[in-house]
């Protein structure tokens, strides 16, 4: 006979000092999407904010070596300009290894892997003293080391953020993340001016990355959805902070004088963590290193990449034209003409941070209108929402500021207007172009949920490849019809091209995502 309530509370002694009664309809608390913990989840930005220096710090604190090393290396500066070619190429490779890996591996052993590597090239080319050959292989590695933090922290953020609370966390990374535009070139600069040559500034890159990654190994731990869930499954020992294992060795040999029984307890436990820890072996067999490719010619994911690609690539156009319209035009010395790259830093960082909590701020908005109500402990399931109407909404005013003030820079820069009312253009085509780029790969996140740090690395190939092709036809276009009509031109197809795109996304994208849904549920 089964055994009643009050005879099941008699034989468990702390019933009556831990339950609570209970009413007859209450139902289970809610799953939590996360269970890291806000302090937690602070410690995390941190650390990603340092991750994500890598890339624009490793790529800009080498521009002013230019000349040192053309000089030093006894080649041609188009010979040196073959390095920059390299690095974009391996940067737009490496996410497409590293980011698509992290979302089987995990994030933190690709984290600890990618900087590692950077760290040894880094040290490579600090000690190359002779070999121009060497200082291409170095840099490629250098850049295979750096280009995929971005789009893994993309992951990250998905990992620990509901739809709802993105932008909060990812506004203030970007923004901070964003001063490597304006420390590197300066940190490049005054190395070469103090101490006319080139290593020391290969060195700080060294004492950077080994940093990270002490920082990664202590403090970083693993946080993949497919690894860990919401943070409540054990990860194996790769996905555990240095700190934590430091701390279980510890402490199993202070408990190493208890008896053998509870040694023998403490082993089998072992045991099962290692037979419960996925299989390196078996992830390997779903490894897709051309996931994020196939990102690309997705319908729905097409129109995303677009606006936060173009964007990206006009102001790489804006930062290319900087040193030849202020020494050609304004007279700037290339002191001055390093400073004057710091407007469009401090733009960067501002749109960073104010986008961050406009996204959320739109996306509480759109759910109020469809009478939605924002679930901020398991997250929304976005199926059924309209996130691309939230995340495109307001987008219409951004994209006439960003149209305006490129038409502005080209032709106050064609008529020699004052040299501020051009940095004043770049600090807010800087803020507009981050604001357009950052919704929008968040949008590229929020619609592949299941692998948001490969969607994350077709955004950043998409990014380069319209960068390299931006940035290839600039001077001859400049040279052919003059910078004014050269900005008014790109207003066209990018601001203009952003309004079409930006129609379709708010009126064409949820059916196409569910099209695309569809067609994989039935395959």
């Amino acid at each position: 006979m089964p055994l009643s309530t009050k005879d099941n509370k008699s034989h468990n002694p702390r019933s009556h000092a831990t339950e609570k009664p209970q009413p007859e309809n209450s139902f289970p608390p809610p799953c939590p999407y996360t269970t890291f913990n806000p302090s937690h989840r602070r410690l995390i930005t941190l650390i990603l904010i340092l991750t994500m220096l890598a890339s624009p710090l490793t790529a800009t604190i080498y521009l002013p070596l230019l000349p040192l090393l053309a000089s030093h290396f006894h080649v041609s500066l188009q010979a040196i300009n073959l390095t920059i070619t390299l690095y974009v190429i391996f940067q737009a490779l490496s996410p497409l290894l590293f980011a698509t890996a992290s979302d089987t591996f995990g994030r933190r052993p690709i984290y600890l892997v990618t900087f590692t590597v950077y760290a040894l090239a880094s040290v490579g080319l600090a000690l190359n003293r002779t070999s121009y050959a060497w200082l291409l292989v170095l840099r490629a590695l250098q850049s295979l080391g750096a280009s995929a933090v971005l789009a893994i922290a993309y992951g990250v953020v998905a990992d620990l953020c509901v739809p709802a609370e993105r932008g909060a966390m990812q506004g203030p990374a970007m923004g901070a993340a964003n001063l490597a535009v304006c420390i590197g070139p300066v940190v490049g600069g005054w190395v070469a001016l103090a101490s006319g040559s080139y290593e020391w500034a290969f060195w700080c890159l060294v004492i950077y990355g080994v940093l990270v990654l002490f920082v990664v190994g202590m403090g970083l731990p693993e946080t993949a959805r497919n690894v860990v869930g919401n943070g409540q499954r054990e990860p194996g020992w790769w996905g555990k902070t240095w700190w934590h294992l430091t701390i279980t060795c510890w402490k199993a040999r202070r408990d190493s004088h208890q008896d053998e029984e509870c040694g023998t307890d403490r082993e089998r436990n072992a045991k099962r963590d290692d037979q419960e820890a996925p299989s390196a072996k078996g992830k390997f067999k779903v490894l897709n290193l051309f996931a994020a490719v196939r990102i690309i010619f997705r319908k729905d994911a097409a129109l995303v990449l677009w606006m936060a690609g173009s964007p990206y690539a006009i102001w790489y156009c804006v930062q290319a034209s900087i040193p030849p319209i202020f020494k050609d035009i304004y007279g700037f010395n290339d002191f001055q003409i390093g400073l004057s790259f710091l407007t469009g830093g401090f733009g960067t960082v501002l749109g960073s941070y104010a986008n961050g909590r406009l996204m959320d701020w739109n996306y509480k908005v759109t759910a109020r209108q469809i009478g939605h109500t924002v679930d901020k402990v398991s997250g929304d399931d976005l199926t059924h929402f309209p996130i691309e109407r939230a995340r495109a909404r307001g987008s219409w005013y951004i994209l006439a500021v960003y149209i305006c003030a490129l038409v502005g820079y080209g032709w106050a820069v064609r008529f020699c207007v004052h040299e501020s009312v051009a940095l004043i253009l770049q600090f807010v085509l800087a803020a507009v172009c981050t604001a357009l780029q950052q919704t929008f790969n968040i949008l590229l996140v929020d619609i592949f949920p299941a692998s948001p740090s490969t969607a994350a690395a077709s955004g950043n190939i998409t990014r380069c490849a319209l960068s390299a092709v931006a940035v290839a036809v600039l001077q001859p276009l400049v040279d052919a019809v003059g910078r004014g009509w050269v900005f008014t031109i790109l207003s066209i197809l990018s601001g203009g091209g952003g309004i079409v795109t930006n129609w379709l996304i708010n009126n064409r994208g949820m059916a196409w995502r569910h099209h695309r849904l569809a067609i994989h549920e039935a395959g």
